[in-house]
């Protein structure tokens, strides 16, 4: 049997107030036409379905006209979770009902983890969890990293070693896990990061977050990366599908066309007037320009040429910049919030926190996530 894993859709998304639904459209219905083309009818999706927690009309329209053509056109059954972009309650609805006609949904953490069964494979849907989620299920105390409540979760459940295990998730898992600036951060406050090694009990992980089509320690722990580029650091990543075959747990994979996609150039204000020097002016484009002075007015005469053109940059102002400021970025991107908190009381009161103290200031540090998240 074969299927094919996808995540990180990312409805509705905009980029510097353009809009990609066209785009996505376009993308998930030559996914619909691969699929009938190899004879594959299962299709996992590993969350962020939506790029927002309320999706606009549109996204919603798009996500129901896709899942309506695959079940009843393309006779495609639908594996879903939710992500951290995506509103689990929304989601959910109709859940139980859509599920009769081969679309399953799964957006809230249970004691026993869902499965369906499909011939001698069990895949396992586990919608994005944060440690707040499975301390409240649980009704345990203390203070749990990511790690450690996913650790004491699966711990809990009973995974049957005679079937082939497939395990849908949401989460960052690989501390060496390539990501994007697209990507928003899981927590505000302790690492979001979960060692791989805690799903040796399943055959394939079908992981949704990463937008880089990446493996995680082995080949069959795996993002399979958004459908498209969603930022411009995202431009060298080469975006594709998963194709697992449970026969043997081989997997290839496989790339969609879409009609327009972000670009990087670089080069002189002057080359880029060349109407030769880039044969696709209407992708989406930031410009990179070697001129060491400031062109009046760049952008505005660049985008006679390129509709689409979204940021431009100077390459002496970017060195720069990253001369003074990488060694401060690195220590900001190293800190840890509750760590930081924890020193900043020391140092005011001359005291330690308390565990329930530090219990208290990570539900709320959370909760500041959660909010962000919301907006």
């Amino acid at each position: 049997m074969k299927f094919v894993h996808i995540a990180d859709l990312h409805l509705g998304k905009v980029i510097h107030q353009f809009s990609l639904l066209d785009i996505q459209r376009e993308l998930l219905f030559e996914l619909l036409d691969y699929m009938k083309e190899e004879d594959i009818h299962l299709l996992i999706i590993a969350g962020d379905v939506y790029d927002r927690l309320i999706p606009s009309q549109e996204a919603v329209n798009l996500l129901d006209e896709f899942l309506s053509q695959a079940l009843l056109k393309y006779q495609v059954e639908i594996l879903m979770i939710s992500g951290n972009h995506d509103s689990s309650d929304r989601m959910h609805f109709a859940s139980s009902l859509l599920s009769q006609l081969g679309l399953h949904i799964e957006t809230h953490l249970k004691k026993e983890m869902v499965y369906i069964g499909k011939e001698n494979v069990r895949f396992y849907l586990l919608p994005f969890v944060k440690p707040s989620h499975v301390k409240n299920l649980y009704e345990i105390d203390g203070t749990y990293s990511y790690q450690e409540a996913m650790e004491f979760y699966l711990s809990q459940q009973h995974i049957d070693s005679q079937y082939q295990n497939i395990l849908i998730t949401h989460q960052f898992v690989g501390k060496t896990s390539v990501t994007s600036e697209s990507e928003l951060p899981l927590s505000v406050g302790g690492s979001e990061v979960i060692d791989a090694t805690l799903f040796q009990d399943f055959d394939y992980v079908a992981l949704g977050h990463l937008h880089a089509p990446q493996h995680v320690t082995r080949d069959t722990i795996r993002y399979s990366g958004s459908l498209m580029r969603y930022s411009f650091d995202e431009v060298k990543q080469k975006k594709s599908i998963t194709i697992v075959d449970t026969d043997d747990m081989s997997v290839h994979l496989h790339k969609l066309h879409p009609s327009r996609t972000l670009e990087k150039y670089t080069g002189t204000f002057q080359q880029f007037m060349d109407i030769e020097f880039i044969r696709k002016k209407d992708d989406f484009l930031a410009f990179e320009l070697e001129d060491e002075v400031l062109i009046p007015h760049a952008i505005d005469q660049l985008r006679v040429l390129y509709p689409n053109l979204l940021q431009i940059t100077y390459s002496y102002m970017m060195s720069q910049q990253k001369q003074g400021l990488s060694q401060s970025i690195q220590a900001l991107e190293d800190i840890d919030q509750l760590a930081l908190f924890s020193q900043f009381y020391q140092e005011m009161k001359g005291l330690e926190l308390t565990e329930e103290q530090l219990h208290i200031i990570s539900d709320l540090l959370e909760k500041v996530g959660e909010e962000y998240e919301n907006h």
